[in-house]
């Protein structure tokens, strides 16, 4: 099986990250490529620390350059939406590649991501 996310081992080249950044009250934040470990390692920390920033009153994903999104993956997003949610900041998805449409909606993260949305005295939705 080939190996989406290009790890090779160390010095390899890197063909996913995690960009954040702020447009005003709103953090924003894109997926590109292959998300997997390196970019759940090396890129998201820098996240977590920005969507604790005074000022931050809502969050928009864009992952409509994903090619492919392994668990650790995975696991950037549902924390996204799950911090988002705890920090009563509205989340708006605004476009997804349809690898990371599908995995959503296999897993079943869509589906809670909308519950939470619904359930949110922030009206944002998760778009979709």
């Amino acid at each position: 099986m080939s190996d989406p996310g290009g790890a090779g081992g160390p010095g390899a080249a890197r063909v996913g990250r995690l960009d954040v950044h702020r447009d005003g009250g709103t953090l924003r934040v894109v997926l590109h490529g292959a998300v997997d470990l390196q970019v759940r390692e090396q890129d998201a920390p820098a996240l977590w620390a920005q969507l604790d920033e005074p000022g931050v009153r809502a969050v928009a994903l864009d992952a409509a350059d994903v090619s492919f999104l392994d668990s650790s993956g995975l696991s950037v997003v549902v924390r996204l939406v799950r911090d988002a949610a705890e920090l009563g900041l509205p989340l708006h998805v605004a476009a997804l590649s349809r690898p990371v449409a599908e995995l959503l909606d296999q897993t079943g993260v869509r589906a809670w991501m909308d519950q939470l949305a619904a359930s949110s005295p922030a009206d944002g939705g998760t778009g979709g």
